[in-house]
């Protein structure tokens, strides 16, 4: 979604001002939308919760399935179910790491694409009051990113320990076509719930304590949105599977890897 960023300062920025709007036409690309784990419940009711084989090591609702192609964005750049993941309504705005070697480890600056819609309507809320403090309005957008930081290191725990569970396993989505070769889909991972079964009542305990096993289940559950809501209706025959765990499915698409995706 970021096409370039920037450092926001009151210096360079004191008269920007910020529109809201509920066109979701930047994020027609994304098909990735990381979560943490506060967001479980909401995203399990209406994507599917997918573990990519990536370097960013959270979960993530499951957007389009093919490359570039979001089924949650309709062509008017409607968002097609109640919630939003908090990485969609953050933007433009991140959290980046600052370069001024005197500040503590933990500290960010606020970073903006300059270039995201919301900056292109004269009117908005403005961004920085006279006095140089952000305004009520940017301080509620940041306490979303803030939300957001203060969970990802959690929720990447709860992943990590999944996995050295040995509970989390690749899953590829075959897809066939009549007169081409078979695609596939790759570089997810899902909860196995046979694994999950098999765990001793120790580990298990472990999990529960964590709040991993929350999220296992939450990913679990997810799994029916395959055959339902947006995903259901760009893709019909995925909702004609009477079984979650079939991994044939019948649409054109080419070969995408998830693990390249962040």
């Amino acid at each position: 979604m970021f096409a370039k960023t920037m450092a926001l300062s009151f210096a360079a920025h004191r008269d920007l001002r910020i529109f809201e709007t509920n066109d979701y036409s930047y994020a027609r690309a994304e098909t990735l939308a990381p979560i943490i784990f506060d967001e479980t419940a909401d995203v399990a009711r209406e994507y599917p919760i997918v573990f990519p084989n990536n370097e960013n090591n959270l979960p993530c609702a499951l957007l389009g399935l093919e490359a570039g192609h979001n089924a949650y964005v309709d062509a008017s750049g409607q968002w097609q179910a109640t919630y939003v993941p908090a990485h969609i309504r953050r933007y433009p705005l991140m959290f980046g790491r600052t370069n001024d070697p005197n500040a503590a480890s933990n500290s960010f600056v606020i970073l903006f694409d300059p270039e995201a819609p919301h900056f292109r309507e004269s009117g908005g809320h403005a961004v920085f009051e006279s006095s140089g403090q952000l305004s009520d309005h940017m301080r509620r957008r940041v306490a979303l990113l803030e939300l957001i930081q203060n969970k990802v290191e959690a929720t990447r725990a709860m992943v990590h320990a999944l996995d050295a569970a040995g509970v989390l396993a690749e899953k590829v989505i075959r897809i066939k076509t009549s007169n081409e070769p078979e695609h596939r889909i790759q570089g997810l991972r899902v909860v196995d719930e046979d694994a999950l079964k098999r765990l001793p009542i120790d580990s298990l305990a472990d999990l529960v304590r964590s709040g991993a096993l929350a999220l296992a289940y939450g990913q679990l559950l997810s799994w029916a949105n395959f055959r339902q809501g947006p995903l259901g209706g760009k893709y019909p025959h995925l909702m004609e599977r009477p079984q979650a765990s079939d991994q044939s499915f019948l649409f054109e698409n080419e070969s995408i890897d998830f693990s390249k995706l962040s």
